[in-house]
């Protein structure tokens, strides 16, 4: 009976690292794909999942015995399984930095053309007064810093 239940229970971890996995895989595609909204799809789910995952890895952790009498081709299945999804994981915040770097530099690219596109007086004529020249101005700009 109680290998039953650490099979089960390994069985249970892997389809949550899979399915983890699969989400990761999704949101990385979103964020390439520059839908940055994409990323709170199911996010009821993932936040359910990491929690349950987190949880039950920290157990296994601190009580290894758990998965005693577990077979070394599920033991490795499950390994397998963590190291995909922390390679993901790095994926998924090496695609935000991009995306992260990719809006910053065009943050700054409309502010550098924002400030050059106004001018300041020339300088002074030749009795002390400011040379007349018209000023222009941007227009307004708003930028909504949520990325």
């Amino acid at each position: 009976m109680m290998l039953e239940h650490v099979d089960e229970r390994a069985e249970q971890l892997l389809a949550m690292t899979v399915r983890l996995t699969g989400l990761v895989d999704a949101e990385i595609e979103a964020v390439k794909a520059r839908r940055l909204d994409a990323s709170g799809a199911n996010w009821d789910e993932k936040e359910r999942l990491v929690h349950a995952w987190r949880l039950e890895v920290s157990r296994i952790k601190a009580d290894p015995s758990q998965m005693s009498g577990l077979s070394q081709a599920r033991k490795e299945a499950l390994k397998a399984a963590a190291r995909d999804l922390e390679d993901r994981l790095q994926a998924h915040e090496r695609a935000l930095s991009a995306a992260r770097t990719v809006t910053e530099g065009l943050v700054r690219s409309i502010a550098a053309e924002i400030a050059e596109s106004r001018s300041a007086p020339v300088g002074y004529g030749a009795k002390g007064a400011p040379a007349s020249m018209t000023r222009r101005e941007a227009s307004g700009l708003a930028v909504d810093a949520k990325a």
